[in-house]
């Protein structure tokens, strides 16, 4: 880790974002702080890129005749299980911790009710370091799917957290029925084609920022594994060198792309 030096006044400084889509190279401007920032702090630019992506990804599906089913009260897919990226644990985190006490503890309530279940199935250290496989789905997944274990934020089969959900769940878009998703491994889901989740560059940042090995973590896990990797929520860059790493990230995925 480099520590910004205190005597140094922190400035906003000015970052161009890019992203090579189907339909076209998608732009962005961030104004990013030259002191301190944690790992969190590069989520809400992955948030937003993401969005940008997927309206993007949508308006060709829309293009090519095809309508994209997910629609609030839909909850099928908030059963899945849901990776995110370091950075996006610790901001998730940040957010629940930011609840007002009742919601906090109701919310975490039910993050500690299906720890319990998997605990019980023998399933948590399988999640959170599950082996390499070349089957399109990890079997651990199908596992998990097959408990359907609700989202601890999925209220009346809505997010409610939706402006904050992580980067798997925006880019988790489909043109097939709705109805498909209660079963997806039976079902051939026909999902809006979207480029790398970004998920997968910040896990790949973290990993080089903290000489840990690479890893995602399931969403419903989030309040255990940061509770056990305080010390990596604790630490700070100076803004602008860590999200120059973000950048550098981002484009060996581009450049890697086809």
């Amino acid at each position: 880790m480099v520590d910004s030096n205190p005597s140094c006044k922190p400035e906003m400084r000015v970052r161009t974002v890019e992203m090579q889509t189907p339909d076209g190279m998608v732009r962005g401007k961030v104004s990013v702080t030259s002191g301190p920032m944690s790992l969190a702090g590069l989520a809400p630019t992955a948030l937003a890129l993401t969005g940008a992506l997927v309206d993007r990804a949508v308006h060709l599906e829309i293009n090519a005749g095809r309508t994209v089913s997910c629609r609030a009260g839909c909850g099928a897919c908030c059963r899945y299980m849901v990776p995110l990226s370091p950075p996006e644990a610790f901001y998730l985190m940040d957010v629940i911790d930011a609840f007002e006490p009742a919601r906090r503890s109701a919310c975490l309530d039910r993050f500690d009710e299906i720890v319990r279940v998997l605990d019980e199935e023998g399933m948590i250290e399988e999640l959170l370091d599950p082996p390499q496989t070349d089957r399109p789905a990890l079997p651990i997944a199908k596992r998990y799917f097959a408990l359907r274990l609700a989202c601890p934020f999925l209220i009346d089969e809505s997010c409610s957290i939706h402006a904050h959900r992580p980067v798997a769940c925006r880019d988790y878009n489909v043109t097939s029925p709705a109805e498909w998703c209660g079963n997806p491994y039976q079902n051939d889901i026909a999902k809006v084609p979207m480029p790398l989740p970004l998920s997968v560059p910040l896990a790949r940042l973290t990993a080089s920022l903290t000489g840990r090995k690479a890893c995602l973590i399931p969403l419903t896990l989030v309040p255990r594994w940061v509770s056990e990797h305080a010390e990596q929520r604790n630490l700070r860059w100076p803004g602008t060198e860590l999200f120059d790493r973000f950048l550098v990230e981002l484009r060996r995925d581009r450049d890697d792309s086809p």
